[in-house]
């Protein structure tokens, strides 16, 4: 679940001092509603309880969606100016949370460190672009018989891949994926990520797909 923690907040306009909510921790995978904020923009809004002033205030939290394969501490961009010194204390702080973070079974990589919820937001962004892809790739394999394996979040990010592979027959390696993300590119060359997807199976050397998760 998410966790909310309470700062002190100054506001730009009439500075005026307050108790201001803050999300330090970020399911994205349980708590839509928040990871909407994020893409709008919103998340890092505070109203100024004395003059109504809305203005944008950033803190550090860290985003997690396991299954999306996204553990990203998340600085303010402010931070930039002392870039190394803060990358190096996300990593430490990090090595203190990992332990857990085992532990629960939750987490199996390593973390990503953004500056501004800006950036983060990209890239929720083109996760959801890239699932918008996949569906509609999901449903040409379904109507061609064809089933379809989930990817490795992080390689389709990586090598701008969709989220999942369409395959024929039983198991999804390199011959079965090529026979099915051929018949689907050529039904509809306008999904870049199937074209990607093709290449990067043509250029496999090996049966065995190890970025299809099992």
């Amino acid at each position: 679940m998410s966790i909310k923690g309470v700062f002190k907040a100054e506001c730009p306009s009439c500075s005026e001092r307050f108790d201001a909510d803050f999300w330090t921790v970020v399911r994205g995978d349980h708590d839509l509603a928040l990871k909407e904020a994020l893409i709008s923009g919103e998340f890092d809004l505070l109203m100024c309880p004395f003059c109504s002033n809305v203005f944008p205030c950033e803190e550090t939290f860290i985003y997690m969606d396991p299954e999306k394969e996204l553990l990203i501490f998340v600085m303010p961009e402010s931070y930039l100016k002392e870039k190394e010194k803060w990358l190096e204390k996300m990593r430490q702080d990090y090595d203190v949370l990992k332990d857990s973070f085992v532990k629960e079974g939750v987490f199996v990589f390593e973390p990503q460190y953004y500056f501004g919820a800006s950036a983060l937001a990209d890239l929720l962004l083109k996760d959801r672009d890239r699932e918008e892809e996949t569906d509609v790739m999901a449903f040409m394999a379904g109507e061609r018989g064809f089933k379809h394996a989930k990817i490795r979040p992080g390689f389709a990010r990586q090598y701008d891949l969709p989220f999942s592979m369409p395959y024929s027959g039983t198991t999804p390696d390199r011959e079965s994926g090529l026979e099915a993300t051929r018949a689907i590119s050529a039904a509809n060359d306008a999904l870049a990520r199937v074209k990607n997807m093709l290449k990067t199976l043509e250029d496999s050397k090996t049966p065995d797909l190890p970025f299809v998760k099992k």
